[in-house]
């Protein structure tokens, strides 16, 4: 027993299958599945009876010692799995290269495509197979060294023969990369593969059967005889079923009923029709009808490829009507001519149209031959009027005559207002949009009702006038060259302009203020039929969208500042691609996710080989630790991502385990306090400290955090801060008191807490912002709310979980991950953001770049040098931290999930760390005990430790530890050990657990190592501090201040740091980037329903009822102290009058 051969596949066939699996994924359809299986079945049964008798005759062998064992009929199971993999591998490759080929065009009949000349070619191929096989006959007969080589020959040559002989024409006319390079490339892989196996004696040929000869010193000529033979036959097959397919499909009168999976009887059916059945006229047409669709239309041409089967035949032909339409009319001679082919397209229709009794198919197409030039007939002919709608077609013959208008003298300039205009692009855009999904209906099997059907169609003639607007707004200069102008008269007289002055001077700024106009109308329609894509047939939505979407970039590269179009025309990428620069941190996940989501093509760059950044994991020998993050608060935050995304957590597998109590905080006098979502246990602890008025005291804390929770998810969380003005919301400035932004945590909760054991109990969560609670505004006691009221939450199997969750949906939604690959810097020129530098020195052109790396770092090292990059390297940072994780051999039941252990000397400790940027005489510090909450955290009866102490960040960018303006040095290796032993004193003193003595492994992060490892300005954890001048407006924009197309997201952006605050920022800037793009925004940008509103749809008993702002008692005491001021005026006024006062 051995394992040798399982790791060939281990090493050599596994991994390009992964790759090409992925690669191909997005465009995989239930037909390649079909094909791939129909492949492999016949590869396993064809070879396996050959292979059999090459063993039971001992040609060939395995030694006993590399194979695992099992066999059929002698045959290795790793054997049996080299035919499924290598037939899966060479099919996915050639899937990969004939996507974009539309097979139909490649059928040749007796005279079109010189078919009946390729019959030489067949005779010839059929004559060098035959005598291939007669002389492997001949070898094998003889036996002797050429035995072998004559076994492949006979064996894999009537294979050939028969799918030679039935699908020469693909073969031979199909473009070399379709047929010779999906032979070429596996074949020579599996050649390297293959002599550095027989070099190691995986597999042996016996002497005496082999002629000797080497095609390489290590490669017997047998065996790379068998791997081309074996290629050639896999890629021949799947030739042959493309060749089928494409009978099948094409031909609709032979073959009325094409299912979407059609039998292999059915396939050969097709292979057997003779060439002279073919209809030659309908392989013309369709080859004319492909040249006109790449020529006019890119975005069509390249979305067409992705269509499948008949859906895409018929697509073609649509456009190909349309095309000769619209040439025949503007290529005419005169407005006469014109209007005469226009009167002829209608007559067309009428034929087609006639009802079947009355229909003479010979009397129309004679008609068309007799009526239409040759280059137009094709398209006329075989238009599949049978299945569509007639009026969109009249509809747009309609709007060929509004064109004419233009040459009229009359009304040269037709287009008068924005009705007019709607109604042109309807009639030549939507129409067309309304054929297709029409076809889209007629070639699925959709089941929908007929009012659903018609909405669909209805939003795709909407979508086909936003798609015109564009095509407008791009061509204004060379329609104007025609003496055309499509804007409506109306909006050119609001500019004191006429369509004359417009034909004169095009390009002028007010001509530009108009097409962004134009623009802004098209994307308001596209928004809004935009959903309806949606819903069309899954088979077609993908392809739909491509060509939709494609064609929308113009509109979107034409709003962009300062964009000039070059020869009257937009030029687009042919895939508009957005580059999220470094890194995969929570903020960058997210945004990626969230951008491929709304269409964009998405690459993240991550300079680690893990995802998550700070919020990864760190395993040693069965122990599992949270590197960064440990709990999960404000846990809507993390359901909406999810939701927004089109999942949630749990669909995506992520379960949420509550940790309780919340934590356990350890004094050194030996008491302890436990907080808790759980009110009645607070009641306890609470009044055991500050008696029965302290618990109404706690609640009035709670009610104040309340209020700075939903005040700050209202108005920062879900707002941008762009500039100063943002601040200047009225709404915010109603608001900005109540958030006491300029009272320290601390200050608030003394007001609250009279006792110093509470006031610390109560303010110690500042350190979730790297800041000290003496200086963090009393605005972040918003997080003891959310831990006292939504709980602590743990994702089981580490936090890491949710990002990886995000990972895959971002995957799913088209997001492409590059780890291990550091960018350099990235590239801006012209004021824009181009794309990035990767350290390898590869650069990588974008549309737009997101930029998640640590913000200052980014500035001062990705960036050109900056005053704003010099000012960021100088603004106050978080905190620190030395990190210890420990794996401890056995448990220790004395702590609970979250522990926290505070130092006596509270403020002292916070000074050393923010002040003097050291670790503290007596630090407090964070236990976190993973495994009590999840078992899988470390191996049974055994815990897994993290334990963070903030300390200092560096004193400088460089890391050395040293600084002219600070007189402590950082010493980390002294720090670190003074931690250490203070962290196992410290818990053993306070609880009795001494887990010094039962720690077996130790790994640690310390500033220098969060620098290095996630590029951490100053090692700092929490990015830049959360001071006042430091948030809202004060914090770095999303958006870069010089360069456009640069966004950031992260820890030092706003809204700020931590994992929920980050998943928000994602948001803000996502949407930021999708206005900026003129992209519909695919989620829901409102608050969640239900908060203080009630609920829609419920009983009337559950609607929350809005509190009369004056109650009757109000009422009834405003009238009494009425009633008693008139009194009073009355008297006084009599008293004045005997006073003479009043005279």
């Amino acid at each position: 027993m051995g394992f040798d051969y399982a790791l060939v596949h281990l090493y050599y066939t596994i991994p390009p299958a992964i790759a090409l699996t992925l690669l191909y994924r997005p465009l995989l359809t239930r037909l390649d599945v079909y094909k791939i299986l129909f492949l492999i079945t016949i590869a396993v049964v064809a070879t396996t009876p050959w292979d059999s008798y090459l063993i039971h005759n001992r040609v060939w062998t395995y030694p006993a010692n590399v194979i695992v064992g099992p066999t059929l009929f002698r045959i290795p199971a790793e054997e049996i799995f080299f035919f499924v993999i290598q037939t899966y591998n060479t099919s996915l490759l050639y899937l990969i290269i004939s996507t974009p080929t539309f097979h139909p065009v490649y059928l040749r009949g007796e005279t079109v495509n010189e078919g009946r000349a390729l019959q030489k070619w067949r005779w010839l191929g059929q004559a060098i197979l035959l005598f291939g096989i007669l002389s492997g006959v001949h070898l094998v007969i003889k036996k002797g060294e050429g035995f072998y080589l004559g076994l492949i020959v006979v064996w894999a040559g009537p294979f050939a023969l028969l799918l030679w002989t039935l699908a020469y024409q693909f073969l031979i006319g199909l473009p070399w990369t379709n047929t010779v390079l999906p032979i070429v490339a596996p074949t020579l892989y599996l050649w390297i593969v293959d002599t550095l196996a027989l070099k190691r004696g995986t597999w042996v040929i016996e002497s005496g059967t082999k002629l000797g000869w080497h095609l390489w010193d290590g490669l017997e000529i047998e065996e790379a005889v068998f791997f081309l033979a074996t290629n050639v036959l896999i890629v021949f097959g799947l030739v042959a079923f493309d060749n089928a397919l494409a009978i099948l499909q094409t031909f609709p009168i032979m073959f009325p009923q094409v299912p979407g999976l059609p039998s292999p009887v059915m396939l050969v059916q097709g292979l057997l029709v003779p060439i002279t059945k073919y209809d030659e006229q309908r392989i013309q047409g369709l080859k004319e009808a492909l040249e006109r669709l790449r020529k006019k239309s890119r975005s069509f041409y390249l979305a067409s490829g992705v269509f499948q089967g008949r859906l895409r035949i018929d697509l073609v032909l649509l456009y190909s009507f349309c095309r000769v339409a619209d040439d025949l009319v503007d290529n005419a001679g005169s407005v006469t001519e014109a209007k005469h082919w226009i009167t002829q397209m209608n007559q067309y229709l009428n034929y087609a149209y006639l009802e079947d009794d009355k229909k003479d198919s010979y009397s129309m197409e004679a008609f068309i031959k007799a009526t239409f030039p040759p280059s137009a007939q094709a398209a006329l002919i075989l238009l599949p009027t049978s299945y569509l709608s007639p009026q969109p077609l009249y509809d747009l013959l309609k709007g060929f005559e509004t064109d004419l208008d233009f040459s009229s003298t009359g009304n040269p300039f037709p287009i008068v207002d924005e009705s007019s205009l709607r109604i042109y692009a309807s009639r030549v855009a939507g129409t067309v949009a309304e054929a297709c999904i029409e076809l889209v209906y007629h070639h699925t099997n959709a089941h929908v009702t007929k009012v659903q059907r018609q909405n669909i169609v209805q939003a795709g003639g909407q979508m086909g006038i936003a798609l015109q607007y564009v095509n407008i707004a791009r061509d204004i200069t060379v329609d104007a060259r025609i003496s055309r102008v499509y804007l409506p008269t109306k909006w050119l007289k609001e500019r004191n302009l006429t369509p004359e002055d417009i034909v004169k001077a095009p390009e002028t700024p007010d001509t530009e203020v108009l097409r962004q106009r134009l623009i802004d109308e098209a994307m308001e329609i596209y928004v809004q039929a935009r959903s309806a894509i949606e819903l069309l047939p899954l088979e077609a939505r993908g392809p739909m969208r491509v060509a939709v979407e494609s064609y929308m970039e113009i509109g979107r590269v034409l709003r962009k500042p300062g964009y000039r179009i070059k020869a009257g025309r937009a030029t687009v990428p042919k895939l508009r691609r957005l580059e999220v620069a470094w890194s995969a941190g929570v903020g960058g996940v997210a945004t990626a996710a969230r951008l491929a989501k709304a269409g964009f093509i998405v690459t993240v760059f991550e300079k680690n080989d893990f995802t998550g950044g700070r919020c990864s994991l760190i395993h040693h020998d069965g122990y599992r630790f949270d590197q960064g993050p440990s709990l999960l608060l404000l846990p809507h935050l993390f359901r909406e991502a999810f939701y927004d995304l089109g999942t949630s957590l749990e669909a995506e597998g992520v379960e949420l385990l509550k940790c309780e109590p919340n934590y356990n905080l350890w004094f050194s006098d030996g008491e302890s306090f436990e907080l808790s979502t759980d009110q009645a246990r607070m009641k306890n602890e609470v009044e055991k400290w500050e008696g029965k008025d302290g618990f109404e005291r706690y609640l009035g804390f709670l009610q104040e955090s309340h209020r700075h929770y939903e005040l700050s998810v209202t108005h920062v969380l879900r707002k941008n801060f762009t500039s100063l003005l943002s601040m200047a919301r009225i709404s915010f400035l109603l608001k900005v008191l109540a958030l006491h932004p300029f009272e320290s945590i601390y200050s608030r909760a003394s007001k609250y807490f009279w006792t110093e054991r509470l006031r610390r109990v109560f303010t110690f969560g500042s350190m979730y912002m790297g800041m000290s609670p003496f200086d963090a505004p009393g605005t972040y006691s918003l997080l003891q709310y959310t831990e006292l009221a939504e709980g602590i939450w743990y994702p089981r199997g580490g936090f890491h979980r949710v990002i990886a969750a995000l990972v895959k949906v971002g995957e799913r939604l088209g997001v492409t991950y590059r780890l291990s690959t550091p960018v350099a810097s990235v590239t801006v020129a012209n004021g824009r953001a181009t794309g990035v530098t990767l350290t390898t020195g590869e650069s990588l052109s974008a549309d737009l770049v997101v930029i998640n790396a640590d913000l200052v770092y980014a500035y001062n090292n990705l960036l050109p040098p900056s005053s704003t990059a010099s000012s960021l390297s100088k603004r106050a940072a978080s905190c620190s931290s030395i990190s210890f994780y420990w794996a401890l051999d056995r448990q220790v039941p004395e702590l609970t999930t979250h522990n926290i252990f505070l130092a006596d000397h509270y403020r002292e400790s916070f000074d050393s760390i923010f002040k003097k940027h050291l670790i503290p005489d007596q630090p407090s510090f964070y236990v976190n005990v993973p495994s009590r909450i999840d078992p899988s955290a470390a191996p049974e009866g055994k815990d897994s430790i993290v334990v963070l102490v903030p300390v200092g960040h560096l004193l400088d960018s460089t890391g050395t530890g040293l600084s002219p303006s600070n007189p402590y040095n950082q010493d980390w290796e002294t720090m670190v050990s003074k931690a250490r032993a203070t962290v196992i004193d410290t818990v053993r003193n306070r609880t009795g657990a001494d887990i010094g003595a039962a720690l077996v492994h130790e790994i640690v992060n310390t500033p220098m190592s969060w620098k290095e490892t996630f590029n951490l300005d100053k090692g700092a954890i929490l990015g830049l501090s959360h001071s006042f001048f430091n948030v809202l407006s004060f914090r770095p924009k999303t958006k870069h201040p010089k360069y456009q197309d640069l966004f950031f997201v992260g820890a030092s952006t706003h809204p700020g740091t931590g994992v929920p605050i980050c998943l928000a920022g994602a948001k803000i800037t996502s949407e930021q980037v999708l206005l900026e793009s003129g992209v519909r925004i695919p989620w829901t940008t409102a608050e969640v329903v239900g908060k203080g509103k009630g609920v829609e749809g419920v009983k009337d008993i559950d609607r929350i009822q809005t509190r009369p702002m004056v109650s009757n008692l109000h009422i009834g005491i405003l009238v009494l102290v009425l009633v008693m001021l008139s009194l009073l005026w009355k008297g006084n006024m009599l008293e004045g009058l005997g006073e003479g006062i009043w005279r």
